[in-house]
């Protein structure tokens, strides 16, 4: 899913119902826990008013228990439809319920913008498996390459004889390593991977990356590890999400940097909830910034137009709004950044460089109004 897929659900009617359950497959009766903790949900939907269709609606879009680390559906109480089911791979504290004039899409914003696709490729001189992954754990395609294996015979003195069957089993690994670099590129491509990381054997691996076309040669990391996974490399599975943690980690500080460097410079960023609010009606923001600490009971007012946004209901007014509403800051930012094409990246607030107000932009373009002093 990108951001952009989410569009539709912006179109929707408000109020909405917002339902966030999450999921246990790991557990005794993880199933029935489920199913109980769905009932509930819908119990206290009921105790606030909400209305049969709808509790109904969203009861039947639950999905099983194994789909995800939870689930969040989304439904328009007007027209009593979800507008939004799907799994989400971070189990929540609690479930949450949110009845409000938007949806709140950040379980799922934060879900997608953090997920890093990556493909893992398995070799050695038999062949591969190579694996497609979305995320972590979250298994979107596998291929198993079988190649040709030529047995070098032990050859008396060596002499010419050792050295043919030597170049014609490089030459068979080489022919494999084609197919499995293939293979490995076109699963990359499919999924978006940022990464294609590499185990097994060392010199296989080594004939794998020597063709990578771009930009996959960038994104080669390997790992140690055999291509065995029935049980002798239990640690392959753990080097696999440090690798890929390590990779959000040098991304997010990345973006950072470069955010650090336009707002120094006063160019291509800006800082702040009114700065952030006016280069998002321009449609100007690439990457909205929003740290772990922003406010979350903030509010800010919108209008049917997702760029219809300000701190008041007169600018909103202002802008061509009929009749403008209050939503939480978060949820109306990211309205609009969707509706714009804007990316977004949530960061830590706790670092230097993090905007200040919780929130802060790196724009497409820098003009006077919007770039800070």
């Amino acid at each position: 899913m990108q951001l952009r897929d989410l569009s539709p659900v912006l179109s929707a009617s408000g109020p909405f119902v917002t339902v966030l359950v999450g999921a246990e497959s790991a557990v005794e009766q993880a199933a029935d826990r489920y199913e109980m903790a769905w009932k509930a949900m819908v119990q206290q939907l009921e105790q606030q008013g909400v209305a049969e269709p709808v509790r109904e609606a969203i009861l039947a879009a639950r999905g099983e228990h194994a789909d995800g680390e939870a689930r969040l559906v989304i439904a328009s109480v007007p027209d009593a439809q979800v507008v939004l089911s799907e799994p989400v791979s971070t189990r929540p504290a609690t479930d949450t319920v949110t009845v409000g004039a938007l949806p709140d899409l950040l379980p799922l914003v934060t879900d997608v913008t953090t997920r890093v696709p990556h493909v893992v490729v398995h070799a050695d001189h038999t062949g591969a498996d190579v694996e497609a992954y979305l995320d972590a754990g979250e298994l979107a395609e596998e291929v198993t390459v079988k190649g040709r294996t030529v047995h070098l015979r032990k050859v008396k003195g060596g002499g010419w004889a050792h050295h043919r069957y030597q170049h014609t089993a490089e030459n068979q690994w080489r022919e494999n390593a084609k197919e499995i670099r293939e293979t490995a590129m076109d699963l990359a491509e499919l999924i978006g991977a940022e990464l294609i990381i590499g185990v097994g054997d060392e010199r296989e691996l080594t004939f794998v990356k020597e063709g990578l076309a771009q930009p996959w040669d960038t994104r080669w990391v390997e790992i140690p590890g055999g291509r065995s996974r029935d049980g002798s490399e239990q640690l392959i599975p753990t080097r696999v999400r440090e690798t890929v943690a390590l990779h959000t980690a040098t991304e997010t500080l990345t973006l950072l940097a470069e955010y650090a460097q336009e707002r120094g410079q006063s160019k291509r960023a800006c800082d702040g909830v009114p700065a952030v609010v006016e280069a998002l009606r321009k449609a100007q923001v690439q990457t909205l910034l929003v740290t772990t600490g922003a406010d979350q009971s903030a509010q800010l007012w919108f209008g049917e137009d997702p760029s219809q946004i300000g701190m008041t209901a007169d600018e909103v007014t202002g802008l061509g709004a009929t009749s403008p509403q209050q939503g939480p800051l978060v949820s109306v930012l990211l309205r609009a950044a969707i509706a714009t094409g804007a990316d977004l990246q949530l960061v830590p607030h706790q670092s230097e460089q993090a905007p200040d107000g919780g929130v802060g932009a790196i724009l497409r373009y820098s003009d006077d109004s919007t770039a800070t002093s």
